[in-house]
């Protein structure tokens, strides 16, 4: 047994009591259970945040020999799931309150690192979990970090591309990066991605599927078609290849981030999404809003009176 890599759920209070607490890392994957078209599983975005929850911690005990990695179990809860039949959402507050109660509990008995790993990337998700990591690092005394917003924005947009070719070991045609920049839920990414993980969960006719998009407006909307398919993209472009290529250098931007972390360095902007900074996505929003127009609603008042 590897006394460096522990699932916490086997471990008795006096044993994670002898932990130390400023070498364990606790590690927490949280994606909600959501529909991937008819050819992927509803568990994709769970599968995928476990996945590279292990793959991280498997980075850090390489790197770091006195470090140990403490895993909780995956939680399969979200929010931001596309709201149709294999769709589980849950409130926003609640996956807030969710990490921030867990941290309470770490930074309470003097743990200093908590790591979240996503596998969704529903707006609202994820600036629960970084309102959460932000909320929870200022409170409790411990750094809490969601790994993936600013990673997975700068990897949807192509910032990584040149780093994804030169692992391909050639370059993207035209075409492909017209599809990589339409694709977004159970396409070529995710599709190649379990193609991977769990190849027995892929529908052995993916390759015959056509390519699907919607425009922003319609995108993460309510099935509107019994055309629509449950899918963003092209997972007809699936493959194994792609797949090693964009984790390995998922991974490698996710550990750069770890070991800024470590070594106590300011994470900054680099922690959060530039979602985390749009009002519309946050937890509080309504409340903001609902005080906001109480507030001008008595001015007016006073002032006309």
């Amino acid at each position: 047994m590897n006394t460096r890599f522990l699932n916490i759920e086997n471990l008795s209070y006096p044993q994670l009591d002898e932990l130390d607490r400023a070498n364990t890392i606790f590690i927490q994957s949280i994606s909600p259970l959501e529909e991937h078209g008819p050819h992927l599983p509803i568990g994709v975005d769970i599968f995928i945040a476990d996945y590279m929850a292990n793959r991280i911690a498997d980075n850090i005990l390489e790197k770091h020999e006195n470090i140990t990695v403490v895993m909780f179990p995956p939680l399969a809860i979200g929010v931001g799931a596309i709201p149709w039949l294999g769709s589980f959402n849950s409130r926003q507050r609640l996956i807030r309150s969710l990490v921030e109660e867990r941290a309470a509990v770490l930074g309470k008995y003097g743990f200093r690192f908590f790591l979240l790993s996503n596998g969704h990337g529903g707006p609202r998700h994820v600036v629960a979990l970084e309102e959460a990591a932000h909320r929870a690092s200022k409170k409790y005394r411990l750094k809490v970090v969601s790994l993936s917003g600013r990673i997975a924005f700068e990897f949807l947009t192509g910032k990584y591309a040149a780093a994804i070719e030169s692992k391909m070991g050639r370059s993207f045609t035209e075409e492909e990066k017209r599809c990589f920049a339409q694709d977004s839920h159970a396409g070529w990414w995710e599709t190649s991605v379990m193609l991977m993980l769990k190849p027995e969960l892929v529908d052995k006719n993916y390759q015959e599927l056509s390519a699907f998009t919607k425009d922003w407006k319609n995108h993460f909307g309510r099935k509107k078609s019994i055309k629509d398919p449950g899918y963003r993209g092209f997972p007809a472009l699936a493959n194994r290849t792609f797949a090693d290529a964009t984790v390995h250098v998922l991974l490698e931007k996710l550990m750069e981030l770890i070991e800024d972390m470590l070594q106590g360095k300011e994470l900054g902007k680099r922690a959060y999404s530039p979602l985390y900074k749009l009002g519309f996505f946050r937890t509080n929003f309504i409340w903001y809003a609902v005080i906001l127009f109480t507030t001008i609603i008595t001015i007016v008042l006073i002032v006309l009176i």
